[in-house]
């Protein structure tokens, strides 16, 4: 009977250890998988940020240009008779894609916390600093609009588009596409030479709002990549894979 009691008992404590061991190996494969995904989301994270880097970049050359083509347009229109076609060809410029803003890319960041797997980033710091991140390029992009939505309600606000010579600088893309010979032959004559003396003064004040919200977008956009590339910096301790 004790013999039988002896191996019964060290029967149980082999099955105990077996299943112990089993539990240890199965959390051990558990954490590992959760440490390979929270490794992956911070790479997905970094290429994110890398293309926000990109777009950024792409939008500060378009407003370097839209910084040039204004201070065209305000030096036309100060000049005594201000020629209609290039105010108009400045202005066209000046405002061209004006509408696009930066748009942050949070595919990786909206997938983790949809999943449910904001717990598998361990560095609660990153998390915070996406937060931050998204937050204040939000803030900073409300901005660009706001500014540009004021400039177009300037532009609107001007009955008549002709008098702005926007339709002398768009002859060869869209007039000779869209109107007759006669037509076109009729607008030569009637789109204006020189901006009205009527419109000039309030014209000039649009043209300054445009070329200092332009300027101000460029500094805008200064800010949103000094926020890219904090990210990229903590991001890219954390990619082990790149």
């Amino acid at each position: 009977m004790g013999k039988y009691f002896k191996y019964a008992i060290g029967e149980i404590l082999l099955v105990v250890i077996g299943i112990l061991i089993a539990l240890q190996i199965n959390n051990w494969n558990e954490n590992r998988k959760a440490s390979t995904l929270e490794k992956s989301y911070y790479c997905l994270l970094l290429d994110d940020l890398k293309q926000d880097k990109q777009q950024v970049e792409v939008l500060k050359t378009l407003v370097q240009e839209r910084i040039s083509y204004s201070n065209q347009m305000i030096s036309v229109i100060q000049q005594d008779e201000s020629d209609a076609t290039k105010f108009g060809e400045n202005l066209r410029y000046a405002i061209r894609l004006a509408a696009k803003s930066f748009q942050p890319n949070d595919a990786t960041y909206q997938d983790i916390k949809s999943s449910g797997n904001l717990s598998i980033i361990k560095d609660k710091a990153i998390i915070k600093a996406l937060n931050t991140y998204f937050k204040s390029t939000d803030g900073y992009t409300k901005a660009i609009i706001t500014n540009f939505e004021l400039d177009f309600d300037r532009l609107s606000n001007f009955e008549n588009f002709i008098s702005l010579g926007l339709f002398n600088a768009n002859d060869e893309f869209y007039n000779n596409q869209i109107f007759t010979e006669d037509i076109r032959q009729q607008l030569k004559e009637d789109l204006p030479q020189f901006i009205s003396n009527d419109i000039k003064p309030r014209l000039y004040g649009t043209a300054l709002s445009i070329g200092l919200n332009n300027r101000r977008r460029l500094e805008l956009l200064n800010l949103i990549e000094g926020e890219v590339d904090s990210m990229l910096r903590l991001l890219k301790q954390k990619c082990t894979y790149q």
